[in-house]
Formats: C-alpha cells, structure tokens, sequence
C-alpha cells in the first residue's frame, strides 16, 4: 500500500469528497491528481473505498479510514508536541451557555499556569461534540449529556439542574402544581425551547405521565429569550434552576418537583495534556461552587 495514497484517502474520507480534500490537503495538489491516486490506491487494493455520488464510505472504506485516522489526524498535534507548544494548548467545545458563562474566568486562571496558553473554542451540541473529540479536533467538550457516549469516551457529570418554571412576579402563580393546572386548562401559554431540545422533552415526558397536556405556545430559539418573554408577562417559561435565575427580583422561579434534571457534563478521550486536566479540575470545582445553592 503507498503510504501518500493513504494520505489522500484519509483527507478524502474525513471531508467527504476530492474537491473538500484539496482545500484541507497541507500542501499543493489538483484534484485530477488526488481522483487519480486514490484510484490508484482502490486497484492496489482490489476494493472500492466510497461512492462518489453522493459521498459515502463503503465497508473497506470505513475500516480503512479507522486505520488511517489515529496516524494523519494528528499530526499536526504531534508536531506542536515536538516544538514544545502542545501542552500550552487547549480545544474546548460545547454549550454555549459554558462557554460564555463560564468558561472566560477559568481561562484567565489558567494563563497564569501556562503563559503561553493556547485556545480553541466552538459552541457545539453533544452529537457534534463527540465528532469533533473523535476526530481530535478538540480536547474536552462540556455539554448537555442527552445519550450514552461511544465506547472509549470518559465522562465526568458536573451538574445535574433541576426543572423549573418561570413567571412573572405579577401573576397569581406561586407553586409549579398550580401553574401546572392552569396551564393544561388553558388559562395561561407555555414559553419553551423548540421540542426536539431534551429540556421540553423532559418536561413533556413527565407531564404525560401524570395525564397532562400542555403544548407550548411561544417557541424560542435560546433560554435567555424565554426569561425575556416571561418577564414581559408572555406566560409562563420552561427552564432550569440556576443561582441567576434564583436571585433574580423581576422574575418568579417554581420548582419542578418530582420532575427529571437535565446533566450537564464533559467529556474526552485517552489521556489529556497538563493544561486540559488543569481545566478539568477547575470546571468541576466551579461547577460545584455554582450548583451549591441550588
């Protein structure tokens, strides 16, 4: 097997196409040369990898893309190692509530540890977050756990946040079971994430196994725009309970009793470089800090 065709291969596969190869590939090559290469390499090997239209791996295609990926997909991480810069960097991913909440002040923490620290951010859910882990494109990522992580993940759950439901200070509503009534009677809307977050699918899951319905009727694209509608008096919105939203004076927080919490953990795998088990062990900390009150 040439080991150059392998290469290309493994660009191949990993951008799902020749044309999405060439524009990741480190160094100068035309596409008529990689088509003609990996052909090449599907002849030595007696085997089709993928179909072209559309890109798809076939079964040698995935096991030979497994072989390949340890070794070309980091690379680039083994060369920084070598310099003496890797153990200054650090790949987050993940919610960005974390990353913009949280996040920030640990970092600052950290560059007093490792002056020279290094940093890569992306706002990502679980599914995209374990892509980029497997594809080492990230290091650590901290997200709502929604399933059960692949073989080979380590996982550490650093929150677990009860539900609760918000409403303005004027309403009459101060306990979620009466709020609950009134909302499967109609009487008052329900401010929510879209359904196919984990969060409503939670609440709606529990509802209907106490014989309740109450659909939402104002569909937000994030938790701080439902705080924003509730505090309008817009209805009554889904989240969960954290310290902010407790000591908060211009809205009201019902606890959820009897009702699921939504985890919040992180996630990786192998072994991870000084700088991220110092970030690890200080999110934890944070976290613990922060759930404290709850």
């Amino acid at each position: 097997m040439n080991v150059h065709h392998l290469e290309l291969f493994y660009y191949v596969a990993r951008y799902e196409g020749i044309v999405a190869a060439c524009r990741h590939i480190p160094y100068g090559i035309q596409q008529p040369a990689v088509s003609a290469q990996v052909a090449s390499l599907e002849a030595d090997l007696g085997v089709r990898l993928f179909e072209r239209r559309p890109f798809r791996l076939t079964a040698a295609g995935k096991r030979l893309y497994e072989f390949a990926r340890p070794f070309f997909g980091r690379l680039g991480e083994v060369a920084e190692e070598v310099r003496g810069f890797h153990t200054d960097t650090l790949r987050l991913a993940g919610l960005t509530e974390v990353m913009r909440g949280h996040v920030p002040a640990i970092l600052a923490e950290l560059r007093r540890d490792f002056p020279g620290l290094k940093v890569g951010l992306q706002e990502i859910d679980q599914r995209g977050a374990e892509r980029l882990i497997e594809e080492d494109e990230a290091d650590i990522a901290i997200t709502v756990l929604e399933s059960k992580l692949p073989q080979g993940f380590r996982t550490v759950v650093l929150a677990e946040l009860p539900l609760c439901l918000l409403v303005s200070p004027e309403t009459r509503f101060h306990k979620a079971a009466d709020l609950l009534k009134a909302g499967a009677a109609g009487e008052i809307g329900l401010v929510s994430l879209p359904p196919h977050e984990l969060l409503p699918r939670l609440f709606q899951k529990e509802l209907t196994r106490r014989g309740l319905v109450w659909r939402t009727a104002m569909e937000t694209s994030s938790q701080d725009l439902v705080t924003i509608y509730v505090r309008s008096a817009l209805g009554a919105g889904l989240a969960v309970q954290t310290p902010d939203l407790m000591a908060a004076k211009d809205i009201r927080v019902l606890p959820l009793a009897g009702f699921p919490s939504l985890a919040i953990g992180a996630f990786w795998r192998g072994s991870l470089a000084p700088v991220a088990e110092s970030f690890l062990e200080r999110i934890k900390a944070r976290s613990r800090s922060y759930t404290s009150s709850l």
